[in-house]
């Protein structure tokens, strides 16, 4: 895949979706009723922010790629849904599989 300071291989660019994938849906395990006790010691927000920093990278690098750019959206909004007074996490988890799966599907722009 090229990109803005030379070319990607196919499996650095398979190997990174597989991590970020990966980082999105610790998201989800973080903050699902089940399970956020086992990650306590997590700051979701932290964790949110540090994947946002790395995919605003990403995108750059990458030139903007709309799957990237709708994915950066979804889980802005997924941040904004969890520090709700009222957390819906059916809304929460609907937004976090919806970046992960759109992760996949992220290509070079021309």
């Amino acid at each position: 895949m090229k990109h803005k300071y030379g070319n990607f291989t196919e499996l650095q660019i398979l190997s990174t979706k597989k991590s970020i994938r990966k980082q999105i849906f610790f998201l989800l395990l973080c903050a699902d009723p089940e399970t956020r006790d086992d990650y306590s010691h997590i700051n979701v927000v932290d964790a949110f922010e540090g994947l946002l920093f790395k995919l605003d990278g990403l995108n750059s690098v990458l030139g903007a790629p709309q799957e990237l750019v709708d994915t950066i959206s979804l889980l802005e909004e997924a941040l904004i849904k969890y520090n709700e007074p009222k957390f819906n996490f059916r809304t929460y988890r609907r937004l976090i599989l919806n970046a992960g799966s759109l992760i996949d599907t992220i290509r070079e722009v021309d």
